[in-house]
């Protein structure tokens, strides 16, 4: 009986480590978004909507002046999010890995990656960009290196 328990807490614990991973990467890629991109994106109107602005405002004059990479306040937002939503989606399946689960998992890197290069071949409208390629590579590298561990 004790195994079982040892078993199912140390299941448990895999998938809230998951859960973190995700939801921290998240708020990163959220807040270099938040701190760095123009004003006139969508998300602010959501912001003011929901009473936030003063908080947000507040947020983006500390960050106001400081100067970060173009791939940091660019790209590596998106790649933060694809490699949260792998983490997130993984914790959610746990050890219950089949073909439904791969599809999940696989579905948001694929689409992010098939765009890129669709918008390369100007197949999709949109700027393509190596960075957000990169971005998008590496976020599913790391999350199988992390995964391999």
């Amino acid at each position: 009986m004790k195994v079982t328990a040892m078993i199912v807490n140390k299941e448990v614990f895999l998938r809230l480590s998951e859960a973190a991973i995700g939801i921290v990467a998240l708020i990163i890629g959220g807040l270099l978004y938040i701190g760095y991109r123009s004003d006139c994106l969508l998300m602010f109107d959501w912001f003011q909507n929901l009473g936030l602005s003063n908080v947000i405002n507040s947020f983006r004059a500390e960050t106001n002046g400081q100067s970060v990479y173009e791939w940091v306040r660019n790209s590596l937002p998106a790649g933060l999010w694809l490699f949260s939503y792998m983490f997130i989606i993984d914790s959610v399946w746990g050890k219950e890995k089949n073909h439904i689960s791969m599809f999940f998992l696989y579905l948001l890197p694929t689409v992010a990656i098939v765009s890129e290069l669709m918008q390369y071949i100007k197949i999709l409208p949109g700027t393509f960009d190596m960075l957000d390629m990169l971005s998008y590579i590496l976020a599913v590298l790391l999350y199988l290196l992390i995964k391999k561990l």
